[in-house]
Order: C-alpha cells, then sequence, then structure tokens
C-alpha cells in the first residue's frame, strides 16, 4: 500500500509541477509537436493560450490522482478517474485545435 501511495505522490507533484511551468507560460518546449514543429507551423499558435490549455490540462490530472489515491478503490477509479482522464484529453484536443489557434 505504502509503494502505491508514493507513485500516486510522485505523480500527483509531477503534474502540478508541469502546471506551474505551464502557467508561467515556459512549457511550451514540453509539448509534442508544438516542440519540433517549424516556424511556419508554431506560428498558427497563439503560444500563451496553448501552455494555459495545458496547464488546466496538467492540473486537471493531478486533481484526479489526487482523487483517485485519496479514495483508494479500484471503483472509484473505473468509474470516476477514468472518465474524467478521457474528458480532459478530449477537452485539451478541441481546445488546442479552437481556442490556441491564431483568427
Amino acid at each position: 500500500m505504502e509503494k502505491q501511495m508514493a507513485v500516486v505522490i510522485i505523480l500527483f507533484l509531477i503534474f502540478v509541477i508541469m502546471g506551474i511551468i505551464f502557467l508561467f507560460g515556459k512549457g511550451s518546449f514540453l509539448i509534442a509537436g508544438y516542440n519540433t514543429a517549424d516556424k511556419k507551423e508554431k506560428e498558427k499558435y497563439d503560444e500563451k493560450k496553448l501552455n494555459l490549455c495545458f496547464a488546466c490540462f496538467s492540473f486537471g490530472m493531478a486533481a484526479v490522482i489526487g482523487a483517485c489515491g485519496y479514495m483508494d478503490t479500484e471503483a472509484f477509479a473505473v468509474q470516476v478517474g477514468l472518465p474524467a482522464i478521457i474528458a480532459l484529453v478530449i477537452f485539451v484536443f478541441i481546445a488546442t485545435n479552437t481556442f490556441c489557434k491564431k483568427k
């Protein structure tokens, strides 16, 4: 049990730290695809909005991981955690292709 809680705490802290990095606008190098895109492709996106989007995603993931670790039941993880993670992935996919694109 102790090892599982240690893993939960480490994952929670990783996502919180990533969220803080994105929130301060310094995390664009962590975004796969954007990091390796050429300058012309990067100009299509608003980098501040992109960082904000991924900050929300990271803090959301930290919240889900923290809640699942706190509840410590498989039923909660499957019934609440998994749908929440899927919703966060859908959110970040839609937001990066709409909200974060320059008009």
